[in-house]
Protein backbone atom coordinates (compact mmCIF):
# COMPACT_ATOMS: atom_id res chain seq x y z
CA UNK A 1 0.00 0.00 0.00
CA UNK A 2 1.39 2.87 -1.53
CA UNK A 3 0.51 6.69 0.68
CA UNK A 4 2.92 8.63 -1.60
CA UNK A 5 1.26 11.74 -2.27
CA UNK A 6 1.89 11.95 -5.85
CA UNK A 7 0.97 8.57 -6.31
CA UNK A 8 -2.20 9.15 -5.00
CA UNK A 9 -2.72 12.49 -7.03
CA UNK A 10 -1.56 10.30 -10.55
CA UNK A 11 -4.10 7.52 -9.64
CA UNK A 12 -6.84 10.03 -9.21
CA UNK A 13 -5.76 11.68 -12.28
CA UNK A 14 -6.01 8.46 -14.32
CA UNK A 15 -9.26 7.33 -13.02
CA UNK A 16 -11.13 10.62 -13.49
CA UNK A 17 -10.01 10.57 -17.31
CA UNK A 18 -11.07 7.07 -17.37
CA UNK A 19 -14.40 8.34 -16.22
CA UNK A 20 -14.23 11.02 -18.36
CA UNK A 21 -13.85 8.42 -21.31
CA UNK A 22 -16.71 6.32 -19.80
CA UNK A 23 -19.03 9.38 -20.02
CA UNK A 24 -18.40 10.56 -23.63
CA UNK A 25 -18.76 6.24 -24.51
CA UNK A 26 -22.09 6.17 -22.93
CA UNK A 27 -23.38 9.43 -24.38
CA UNK A 28 -22.27 7.46 -27.96
CA UNK A 29 -24.58 5.16 -26.69
CA UNK A 30 -27.13 7.11 -25.72
CA UNK A 31 -27.15 9.38 -29.19
CA UNK A 32 -26.96 6.61 -31.14
CA UNK A 33 -30.08 4.65 -29.37
CA UNK A 34 -31.80 8.41 -30.41
CA UNK A 35 -31.24 7.59 -33.51
CA UNK A 36 -32.51 4.36 -33.57
CA UNK A 37 -35.70 5.63 -32.37
CA UNK A 38 -35.84 7.98 -35.05
CA UNK A 39 -35.63 5.12 -37.37
CA UNK A 40 -38.14 3.24 -36.16
CA UNK A 41 -40.52 6.24 -35.84
CA UNK A 42 -39.71 7.63 -39.67
CA UNK A 43 -40.69 3.85 -40.72
CA UNK A 44 -37.47 4.19 -42.44
CA UNK A 45 -36.96 0.45 -41.37
CA UNK A 46 -34.27 0.09 -44.40
CA UNK A 47 -31.98 1.53 -42.05
CA UNK A 48 -32.35 -0.12 -38.96
CA UNK A 49 -30.05 -2.68 -39.49
CA UNK A 50 -27.28 -0.25 -39.70
CA UNK A 51 -28.44 1.58 -36.43
CA UNK A 52 -28.65 -1.21 -34.96
CA UNK A 53 -24.95 -2.30 -35.97
CA UNK A 54 -24.16 1.43 -34.56
CA UNK A 55 -25.28 0.66 -31.34
CA UNK A 56 -23.81 -2.58 -31.08
CA UNK A 57 -20.63 -1.00 -32.33
CA UNK A 58 -20.83 2.14 -29.11
CA UNK A 59 -21.91 -0.83 -26.84
CA UNK A 60 -18.47 -2.49 -27.37
CA UNK A 61 -16.50 1.22 -27.06
CA UNK A 62 -18.47 1.64 -23.71
CA UNK A 63 -17.56 -2.22 -22.36
CA UNK A 64 -13.68 -1.76 -23.56
CA UNK A 65 -13.42 1.72 -21.71
CA UNK A 66 -15.51 -0.36 -18.88
CA UNK A 67 -12.13 -2.77 -18.56
CA UNK A 68 -9.72 0.49 -18.56
CA UNK A 69 -11.71 2.24 -15.73
CA UNK A 70 -11.75 -1.00 -13.66
CA UNK A 71 -8.06 -1.99 -13.43
CA UNK A 72 -7.09 2.22 -13.05
CA UNK A 73 -9.96 2.14 -9.83
CA UNK A 74 -8.88 -1.14 -8.56
CA UNK A 75 -4.73 0.46 -8.76
CA UNK A 76 -5.72 3.61 -6.77
CA UNK A 77 -8.26 1.64 -4.25
CA UNK A 78 -5.09 -0.12 -3.23
CA UNK A 79 -2.93 3.09 -3.11
CA UNK A 80 -5.49 4.60 -0.86
CA UNK A 81 -5.46 1.53 1.53
CA UNK A 82 -9.22 0.23 0.50
CA UNK A 83 -9.69 -3.23 -1.43
CA UNK A 84 -9.40 -3.46 -5.14
CA UNK A 85 -13.32 -3.93 -6.15
CA UNK A 86 -14.06 -0.87 -4.56
CA UNK A 87 -17.43 1.02 -5.58
CA UNK A 88 -16.98 4.63 -7.19
CA UNK A 89 -18.59 5.94 -4.12
CA UNK A 90 -15.88 4.42 -2.05
CA UNK A 91 -13.58 5.99 -3.71
CA UNK A 92 -14.71 8.91 -3.55
CA UNK A 93 -14.89 8.65 0.11
CA UNK A 94 -11.58 7.49 0.82
CA UNK A 95 -10.96 10.94 -1.54
CA UNK A 96 -9.09 13.98 -0.57
CA UNK A 97 -10.56 17.02 -2.06
CA UNK A 98 -10.78 18.21 -4.52
CA UNK A 99 -10.94 14.74 -6.03
CA UNK A 100 -13.68 13.33 -3.52
CA UNK A 101 -15.95 16.47 -5.75
CA UNK A 102 -14.44 15.43 -8.71
CA UNK A 103 -15.04 11.61 -8.72
CA UNK A 104 -19.16 12.32 -6.99
CA UNK A 105 -19.58 14.36 -10.01
CA UNK A 106 -18.50 11.48 -11.97
CA UNK A 107 -20.80 9.21 -10.74
CA UNK A 108 -23.75 11.52 -10.69
CA UNK A 109 -23.61 12.62 -14.35
CA UNK A 110 -22.86 8.74 -15.40
CA UNK A 111 -26.04 7.43 -13.01
CA UNK A 112 -28.14 10.30 -14.81
CA UNK A 113 -27.00 9.62 -18.54
CA UNK A 114 -27.61 5.57 -17.61
CA UNK A 115 -31.15 6.81 -16.80
CA UNK A 116 -31.55 8.18 -19.84
CA UNK A 117 -30.09 4.94 -21.75
CA UNK A 118 -32.22 2.75 -19.62
CA UNK A 119 -35.17 4.88 -20.92
CA UNK A 120 -34.61 5.43 -24.51
CA UNK A 121 -33.75 1.34 -25.03
CA UNK A 122 -37.11 0.68 -23.38
CA UNK A 123 -38.95 2.86 -25.51
CA UNK A 124 -37.24 1.22 -28.83
CA UNK A 125 -38.12 -1.92 -27.66
CA UNK A 126 -41.71 -0.55 -27.33
CA UNK A 127 -41.55 0.22 -30.59
CA UNK A 128 -40.04 -2.91 -32.41
CA UNK A 129 -42.50 -4.58 -30.16
CA UNK A 130 -45.48 -2.77 -31.66
CA UNK A 131 -44.29 -2.89 -35.18
CA UNK A 132 -43.45 -7.01 -34.73
CA UNK A 133 -47.17 -7.04 -33.79
CA UNK A 134 -48.26 -4.61 -36.72
CA UNK A 135 -46.34 -7.30 -39.53
CA UNK A 136 -47.58 -10.16 -37.82
CA UNK A 137 -51.42 -9.04 -37.83
CA UNK A 138 -50.70 -7.87 -41.48
CA UNK A 139 -49.15 -11.26 -42.22
CA UNK A 140 -51.72 -13.37 -40.57
CA UNK A 141 -54.38 -11.61 -42.93
CA UNK A 142 -52.42 -11.84 -46.19
CA UNK A 143 -52.22 -16.00 -45.39
CA UNK A 144 -56.16 -15.81 -44.35
CA UNK A 145 -57.75 -15.21 -48.15
CA UNK A 146 -56.51 -13.01 -50.67
CA UNK A 147 -59.15 -11.12 -53.13
CA UNK A 148 -58.25 -10.60 -56.52
CA UNK A 149 -59.12 -10.98 -60.21
CA UNK A 150 -60.04 -13.50 -62.91
CA UNK A 151 -59.32 -12.78 -66.06
CA UNK A 152 -63.08 -11.53 -66.56
CA UNK A 153 -62.46 -8.30 -63.56
CA UNK A 154 -64.50 -10.48 -61.66
CA UNK A 155 -63.40 -10.84 -58.10
CA UNK A 156 -62.15 -13.94 -56.64
CA UNK A 157 -61.58 -14.79 -53.16
CA UNK A 158 -58.71 -17.83 -52.87
CA UNK A 159 -56.83 -19.36 -50.43
CA UNK A 160 -53.05 -19.01 -51.65
CA UNK A 161 -49.32 -20.35 -49.78
CA UNK A 162 -46.73 -17.89 -49.76
CA UNK A 163 -47.16 -14.99 -51.15
CA UNK A 164 -44.33 -11.69 -52.75
CA UNK A 165 -44.61 -8.92 -51.29
CA UNK A 166 -42.63 -5.85 -52.52
CA UNK A 167 -39.91 -5.34 -49.52
CA UNK A 168 -39.65 -1.26 -50.73
CA UNK A 169 -41.02 1.08 -47.73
Amino acid sequence: MTRNPEAIALGFGAVSAALWSQREALELVLFKLVQERFVLTSGSTRWLGRADAEVRAAIGRLQGGEVIRAAEADALALTVGIPAGASLAELADAAPEPWHLVLTEHRTVLREVVREIEAVAAENRRLLKVGAGAIRETLDGLSRSISTYDGKGAAVSSHRGPILLDEQA
